[in-house]
């Protein structure tokens, strides 16, 4: 998960209209329940290593909450992402734990990846300056840092869906890019019992 921190115009077919436009065209369109659960495959493009690191698993993402990413192959580790705390764990043992009182950068990208996961364009418009397309029933939307320090650690950040995001690719500003597909996504407007003790 840690590669993800750091690796983090409308043209319809009948003519062109401004890029806030884009923005609630896609809104309008993305299905915002919350909470969305489902599968991923994260593939990663290092520029010095020839071949792509591949791995998947599964996600939730519970808006009153956080996010949790469960890596299950080829490793197994969990990510717990809050508001204020980023702690991944494997098995009983906690392999990284961060709070953004002590580390205030925390805090700034728990609300990007957040908003990724959960689709909230509108929050990433406001950290990012951004383009995008419609084209029927699918959109895509181009993300580039406003703040300069973000842009030593994200290049662009790029988002294509319907009514979910469906993948989402990060270039980091060292030319890393990481890409990350989401499958069978479900949404539900409340966690179940199980689910609410992930993020205590």
């Amino acid at each position: 998960m840690k590669t993800i921190f750091l690796t983090l115009v409308l043209c319809f077919g009948v003519g062109a209209a401004h890029a806030e436009d884009v923005l609630q065209a896609v809104e309008k369109q993305l299905i915002l329940e919350p909470v969305v659960r489902g599968e991923f495959v994260q593939t990663r493009k290092i520029a010095q290593i020839k071949k792509p690191l591949v791995s998947n698993g599964r996600f939730l993402v519970a808006r009153n909450y956080g996010v949790i990413w469960e890596n299950v192959s080829p490793i197994t580790q969990t990510t717990r992402l809050t508001r204020n705390e980023i702690v991944q764990t494997d098995g009983n043992t906690t392999l990284m734990k961060l709070n953004a009182e002590k580390e205030p950068v925390v805090r700034i990208i728990n609300s990007i990846l957040f908003s990724v996961f959960s689709g909230d364009v509108a929050a990433l418009a406001k950290v990012f300056d951004y383009s995008g397309k419609i084209e029927g029933t699918r959109w895509r939307l181009t993300f580039t840092p406003k703040d300069k320090n973000l842009a030593r650690l994200i290049q662009e950040l790029r988002l294509e869906g319907g009514r979910d995001v469906s993948s989402v690719e990060l270039e980091g500003a060292a030319g890393d890019v990481t890409r990350i597909e989401f499958k069978a996504t479900a949404h539900d407007k409340t966690l179940s019992d199980a689910e609410k003790k992930q993020f205590e």
